[in-house]
């Protein structure tokens, strides 16, 4: 967006007329600036409450998984418990991927391609980064557990399966609006929802769609992650000669 100019007219003893336009691009440039903040704020108003809960949920398996997995411990009927429980919060992790799908209204709710590629993107961007996160930290300590075990067994083997789990979780998320302690607080009716999700013509596509989903964002991020850890180490190793050069020419 062009920021308007005043185009009076100025008599010719007057400043020149660069002069005077500059003021009003100047006001026009903040007030196209707080138009897009604006706008950026009130999709954050309007999606803080289901996003900050579902990040929430996505912690969740974080927050088990280090008793269960990174901290020393036995493999009692209490752990088992824990991994039961555990295994019912997994795919809230994975979830966020699925709430691309309220982009779209965001996107309509704006009038600017500021606010949505400064603003709207990013934050779903960090969203789902977080949420994915979270799930790769879960898939760390569930790899890290089974290679105490068998420590030749692939990462594959091990992510593909659970990949699956989750995709099924969030089916049932998605479509019975099934929640993760409603196992608990309600299972007969559980039960019957799940058969009746189930059952639906359109579950193999969904799932399907939500496995390749799952499986490609959280190798995308770990690609980043691991190349940004890289990236990391590399300048943390050219920062040290230079360190000591300054040192060595302090002395």
């Amino acid at each position: 967006m062009v920021a308007r100019t005043d185009h009076r007219s100025v008599s010719p003893s007057g400043p020149p007329a660069h002069a005077c336009e500059v003021p009003p691009c100047h006001t026009g440039s903040v007030s196209y600036t707080t138009e897009v903040a604006s706008e950026v704020l009130h999709v954050v108003r309007v999606n803080r409450f289901w996003m900050t809960w579902n990040l929430a949920l996505a912690a969740v398996p974080a927050i088990l998984a280090i008793p269960l997995f990174w901290g020393t411990h036995r493999r009692t009927p209490l752990w088992w418990l824990g991994v039961v429980v555990f295994a019912l919060f997994l795919p809230n992790a994975p979830y966020v991927v699925t709430d691309i799908i309220h982009l779209r209204l965001d996107a309509a709710r704006i009038s600017s391609d500021a606010a949505l590629v400064f603003g709207v993107l990013p934050l779903y961007l960090l969203f789902i980064a977080l949420g994915l996160g979270s799930y790769l930290f879960c898939l760390a300590g569930i790899e890290r557990e089974v290679h105490s075990v068998r420590p030749t067994v692939p990462r594959l083997a091990i992510e593909l399966p659970v990949h699956a789990l989750c995709a099924l979780g969030i089916v049932l998320g998605r479509v019975a609006r099934l929640n993760s302690w409603d196992t608990i607080a309600r299972p007969v009716g559980t039960i019957e929802r799940v058969f009746s999700t189930l059952t639906w013509r359109g579950v193999p596509v969904a799932f399907v769609l939500v496995f390749v989903a799952v499986w490609a964002s959280s190798t995308v991020l770990r690609v980043l992650l691991v190349a940004a850890a890289a990236s990391g180490r590399r300048l943390a190793r050219g920062l040290r000669p230079a360190a000591r050069s300054t040192e060595a020419a302090a002395s």
